[in-house]
């Protein structure tokens, strides 16, 4: 009986003392959890890699800053839908998506806007639209020579961040978005009359006329195949006319 309760008794003294071990065991855990969440958080602790994709204007150090953080890189407190968030809402970008590649590296994807058009303002200012009539900047002049800029037409008190709703713009827009890149790197300014149509000049330096403002829906298509037609041809053109379903290309008469 006696050694029943002294084994008993062990057996208590056994799992007392195991507790205690696990106690502290656990303790001992959380104390290094706890201090090595703290030292990872640590001002200059470096974790891991920033890749930025698509952009040269978005550099690894400016998207640290719009996420609140400075080099070294540290993904532990880095958070990558912040980033995304604060680049969708930057006029700059039309998309922006972020990923990780396991283990180290955030991989960043920026696709910019690209500004397509400038028109003046009530102010006599300009503003510079992409190709949806949103402002992407505002100046006080042209400075983007590769950008042409629609005369004839005031868009009104704008901002930046605002999207025009003026139906005469966003339909030039419209058309311009139709044609290829290398027709409308050609443009060097358009032009709306006082009849409504548009007219617009070409860097070779003769103009274009497409007609009516609402009837442009058709007029790319017809465009780029006059276009592609001369490309690369040595033809002295004086003016085209776009307004018909048949297109006439008056040329230039030779000095005799």
């Amino acid at each position: 009986m006696s050694s029943s309760q002294e084994k008993l008794q062990e057996d208590r003294r056994r799992r007392r003392v195991n507790n205690v071990i696990w106690l502290l065991g656990l303790l001992v855990f959380a104390v290094a959890v706890v201090a090595g969440w703290n030292h990872v958080h640590k001002p200059g602790f470096a974790f891991g890699d920033i890749v930025v994709h698509g952009s040269k204007q978005f550099t690894r150090e400016k998207v640290l800053q719009m996420a609140g953080s400075k080099e070294p890189v540290n993904l532990f407190v880095v958070s990558k839908n912040k980033i995304v968030t604060a680049l969708q809402g930057d006029v700059r970008v039309e998309s922006a998506e972020a990923r990780y590649d396991f283990p180290s590296v955030l991989h960043v994807y920026i696709k910019e806007r690209k500004p397509v058009l400038y028109v003046v303002t009530d102010y006599g200012n300009y503003a510079k639209l992409d190709k949806t009539a949103l402002v992407m900047d505002m100046t006080d002049g042209i400075r983007d020579a590769s950008i042409p800029r629609l005369a004839g037409v005031a868009c009104g008190n704008a901002f930046i961040g605002d999207t025009l709703q003026n139906d005469t713009i966003k339909e030039v827009l419209k058309f311009m978005d139709k044609l290829q890149p290398d027709a409308r790197e050609q443009i060097a300014d358009l032009s709306v009359d006082g009849e409504h149509k548009l007219l617009l000049h070409m860097r070779y330096g003769f103009p274009v006329i497409l007609g009516p403002v609402n009837e442009l829906a058709g007029k790319a298509e017809l465009f780029m195949t006059v276009f592609n037609e001369i490309k690369g041809k040595k033809v002295q053109i004086e003016y085209m006319d776009l307004q018909y379903s048949k297109p006439f290309v008056r040329l230039r008469q030779q000095a005799q």
